[in-house]
């Protein structure tokens, strides 16, 4: 046989070998992405805010990747479901970081599955992401967690002052699931913005959320106090059912509430009874920027279903990753650590949020001024705040 005869089946002898196994010929598509892994719920109690999130992330990615991806790279989404449970998340967390393919996280959808599976990345050196983990103490679990998303303990206060001038109140009544980190955090936001306004608090009650289904003596009380309107930090799960069951006893005032309030499941499962809810939030349907009319147009068309203020939070997170590799210009883990650091703020849906120092070398995420939202023939309606 000739040389040329021996090349030609030494070739054709590789060709098969590598088609034998399994991506033996994908060393340069892997080498042209970039893989982030997202853990949020959506399954359990949780689901319908971890979905939003999701859908807002996954319609961040493709207008990444239409534009170019992240400098030339695509970039892929790997998402695993918590279920909203502290110990699932806390698996799929050792899941990302034994994939060193991935490089960082976003998530996941609540603060407790957040201080239960965040310490574990940080040992290991993973960026995690969290769009909307608004417990206090987020921060402190360590250098490696980006609070993208405001914490409640920077956005209520500005949501209670605004409710206060907005409805003109002296005296108001607080309810708070106290088994939730996230809700805990709400109540003491809330109350210490409150008590700054010099606003009358009749009573603050709280109440399991876990173990509570059934409202009406907690709500009895209320009645009885006869606020002017009722401030609620609830549990994402919890917060249709309280909402639904303050209306069925008989209280018609103003309800204020945390970031549980504004996924639209809760129209579903509470109907009438989110008329005249008001909440915050940093997203604001309403600009007319194009990014925020591409991505509103666009999420409706694909999930048939109006954005919302998670998917908002969702989207953003993706956009930081992308901000944060270009700075950077590493593809590793270290290297979007570093991108991360080296940014003060970013503004692509809703307010522009800065990146603030809490102490021991750590940022949090923080606005000057949230938009407050109420619900009006059951739509989140712009409210106007004056200055």
């Amino acid at each position: 046989m000739s040389f040329r005869g021996i090349r030609r089946r030494d070739a054709i002898i590789a060709l098969a070998l590598a088609a034998a196994v399994p991506g033996a010929l994908e060393p340069a598509v892997a080498q042209e992405t970039v893989t982030i892994g997202t853990f949020v719920a959506t399954s359990g109690t949780g689901a319908p805010f971890g979905q939003d999130q999701l859908q807002g992330m996954q319609l961040a990615v493709k207008h990444i990747n239409e534009s170019g991806g992240i400098l030339g790279r695509e970039l892929v989404l790997q998402h695993r479901d918590t279920a909203y449970d502290k110990t699932q998340a806390q698996s799929v967390m050792h899941q990302f970081i034994a994939d060193e393919a991935v490089i960082g996280v976003l998530g996941p959808t609540s603060s407790a599955e957040a201080f239960a599976a965040d310490p574990a990345a940080v040992a290991a050196g993973l960026p995690v992401l969290a769009p909307a983990n608004g417990a206090k103490g987020i921060p402190q679990i360590g250098p490696y967690v980006h609070g993208i998303g405001v914490p409640d303990e920077r956005l209520l206060p500005a949501v209670a002052s605004a409710a206060v001038q907005t409805l003109g109140l002296k005296k108001v009544s607080i309810l708070y699931a106290q088994d939730d980190p996230y809700a805990l955090t709400g109540y003491q936001a809330f109350e210490q913005q409150l008590n700054d306004e010099g606003v009358e608090i009749v009573q603050a009650l709280a109440y399991d959320a876990a173990r509570t289904v059934d409202f009406a003596a907690l709500l009895q009380r209320v009645k009885t106090a006869e606020p002017e309107a009722i401030f609620v930090a609830a549990k994402s799960s919890d917060a249709a059912l309280v909402l639904r069951q303050a209306r069925q006893n008989g209280l018609t005032q103003p309800i204020v509430g945390n970031l549980s309030f504004t996924s639209p499941s809760l129209l579903a499962a509470a109907g009438d009874a989110v008329e005249g809810l008001i909440v915050g939030a940093v997203w604001d349907p309403t600009d007319d920027s194009e990014m925020n009319q591409r991505f509103i147009e666009e999420y409706k068309a694909t999930y048939n279903r109006d954005a919302t203020p998670l998917a908002a939070g969702g989207y953003n997170s993706v956009y930081v990753v992308k901000e944060a590799l270009e700075n950077s210009k590493e593809f590793t883990r270290e290297g979007l650590q570093k991108g991360l650091l080296a940014m003060d703020s970013y503004h692509y849906l809703g307010a522009e949020i800065q990146f603030v120092d809490v102490g021991d070398s750590l940022r949090d995420a923080a606005l000057d001024k949230p938009i407050l939202f109420q619900y009006k023939d059951q739509k989140l309606t712009k409210l106007d705040v004056g200055e």
